[in-house]
């Protein structure tokens, strides 16, 4: 083993001079990470959606009152940004400089339409903001259902009773009107965590090249072969699988170099939360350990350098496209969503969003356990293909 360590430190050495290292490793995925999140983390920001509501009530009457109390009540849940106007004028004027999203217009005689049972409550959204419009629309919406609901429960307690629905009758009721005013918040927790956008696609560019990284430990083995001093260290007075694990320990050394450079610097420059320090270590050193096993495998059975870096890339682009390293893919029980558990990628992001939002690092056991079982598969059978190939 002393022998190993001293070959991948030399190795090490020869690589860290080598701008190409640096480029695939940190640079080219910092790089991305940051474009994919500039282009597209802005659709599901670490934070939630930012929804600034306004409100005119031109009605003023009791029912208006009572949605206006709703609103304002998931203001002060932090749910929304709430602001208040007395004329649809100032509203529109509000919308039009961006300082909300969409406003409500309860109309007058809104409360008078409600006892006819068309009741209409109007929203007016941002062209550019479409997502909080159809948000507020679907307050609304559940607002107008849930007086509908009411109304003909009343009708049909009326009806049940042989009386008419007066208003004396409708004072005598358990408050009727629970069902359209009332509402519920709670925080449930996911069985499975969920990343912020910045932190997915810094871990997605991350795991995806990796696997390129690593391939400069174990494609070495095949350039001293091309070269004609492989059979030099054979010569030396150490076993030859000294030469194979002091390749193994440079991929290594590489790729937990690799993430981990990624992982501070995403935090510090993107504010990428990768979670407990603990389970993130856990899982990079299962990934690293998973990638050199998978590209050892093809340095094993390939014929030159040049192949193994070809039929290499192939495999880590499929299956990074596959665990979903760009983009979400598979969100069921369908065929796709079993195959990117096929991926140490998947399992690498799954881990992170199991430990994600506050979890604990025990969160990422399964998947660091999954990232072994590729590791030890792929490392045993590329143990095996390089053992028969430098015994001939």
């Amino acid at each position: 083993m002393p022998a190993a360590f001293r070959i991948a430190g030399k190795d090490l050495r020869l690589r860290v001079r080598d701008r190409s290292v640096a480029i695939i490793g940190v640079l080219a995925p910092l790089t991305l990470a940051f474009i994919f999140n500039l282009i597209f983390g802005g659709a599901v920001a670490s934070g939630g959606l930012s929804l600034e509501y306004g409100v005119v009530d031109l009605d003023a009457s009791e029912v208006s009152e009572a949605f206006t109390a709703v609103l304002e009540d998931l203001d002060e849940e932090e749910v929304l940004s709430l602001r208040t106007f007395g004329d649809t004028q100032t509203a529109e004027t509000s919308l039009s400089d961006s300082e909300i999203d969409a406003f409500y217009v309860i109309p007058t005689g809104f409360g008078a339409d409600v006892a006819m049972g068309s009741p209409e409550i109007g929203v007016v959204g941002d062209i550019d903001a479409p997502t909080a419009t159809q948000i507020a629309a679907s307050i609304a919406d559940q607002f107008a259902t849930g007086i509908e609901t009411t109304r003909l429960a009343i009708l049909t307690t009326a009806q049940l009773s042989g009386v008419l629905p007066t208003p004396e009758f409708v004072d005598s009721l358990d408050d009727p009107s629970a069902s359209a005013f009332s509402y519920s918040l709670s925080d449930l927790s996911a069985d499975t965590r969920l990343l912020d956008a910045t932190t997915y696609y810094a871990a997605g560019m991350a795991i995806f090249f990796v696997f390129f990284t690593v391939q400069f430990g174990v494609v070495g083995l095949l350039e001293e072969e091309r070269d004609g001093t492989l059979p030099r260290l054979f010569a030396a007075p150490i076993s030859r699988w000294s030469v194979v694990m002091g390749k193994a320990l440079l991929s290594l050394a590489l790729g937990v170099f690799s993430l981990g450079v990624l992982v501070v610097a995403t935090t510090l420059i993107m504010s990428a939360d990768w979670g407990p320090a603990l389970g993130v270590a856990l899982l990079v050193v299962a990934a690293v350990a998973a990638g050199t096993g998978l590209m050892g495998l093809v340095a094993a059975v390939a014929r030159t350098p040049e192949g193994a870096q070809n039929l290499g890339s192939i495999i880590a682009v499929t299956l990074g496209l596959l665990g979903g390293v760009f983009f979400p893919l598979g969100q069921g029980d369908d065929l796709v969503s079993r195959l990117t558990y096929a991926t140490p990628h998947a399992w690498f992001l799954r881990g992170l969003g199991d430990i994600a939002g506050g979890g604990s690092w025990t969160g990422a056991l399964p998947s660091a356990a999954a990232l072994a079982v590729f590791a030890l598969v792929a490392g045993t059978i590329g143990w095996a293909a390089m053992r028969r190939r430098l015994s001939r």
